[in-house]
């Protein structure tokens, strides 16, 4: 009888580390054909710089680096044949404003701001003049 426990536990051990060896092979995130396509990063936002025709974004980069970023307004409007790309969301009291940049296949796909509505908060400002801005872009080009 304890011989064929032992044989048992033995045999156990066998097929758990043979299963485990399988599972090691496959990344924990892939599960077959479920895998999605899109992909995102998060940043905290400094300040947002309302333009005419943009907005101008300073976040936060690795380390104590600031990146500024130009973001049009008209990627928050959705018209024929456009796919709208600017989302904005109200942040939770306590929280700092931040941005998330959507990637899909590598490539940019949507942006949301997550920050106060109120533009009488300290995250909005008026572009100063002389502030260069390029409102003609059709990706989001940012530094983390």
């Amino acid at each position: 009888m304890k011989k064929l426990l032992v044989v048992l536990m033995l045999a156990a051990g066998f097929v758990v580390s043979a299963l485990a060896q399988d599972a090691a092979s496959t990344p924990v995130w892939d599960h077959g054909d479920n895998v999605s396509d899109i992909t995102y990063r998060s940043v905290v936002i400094y300040r947002v710089y309302n333009q005419q025709d943009a907005y101008i974004v300073q976040y936060a980069k690795e380390g104590n680096a600031i990146g500024t970023v130009t973001i049009p307004k008209k990627w928050a409007l959705q018209g024929q044949g456009y796919t709208r790309k600017l989302f904005f969301r109200e942040k939770d009291k306590g929280l700092p404003s931040y941005m998330t940049v959507f990637y899909k296949n590598g490539e940019f796909y949507k942006a949301i701001l997550t920050l106060s509505y109120n533009r009488s908060d300290a995250i909005w400002a008026v572009a100063p003049n002389g502030m260069q801005v390029n409102a003609d872009v059709d990706t989001l080009n940012i530094e983390y």
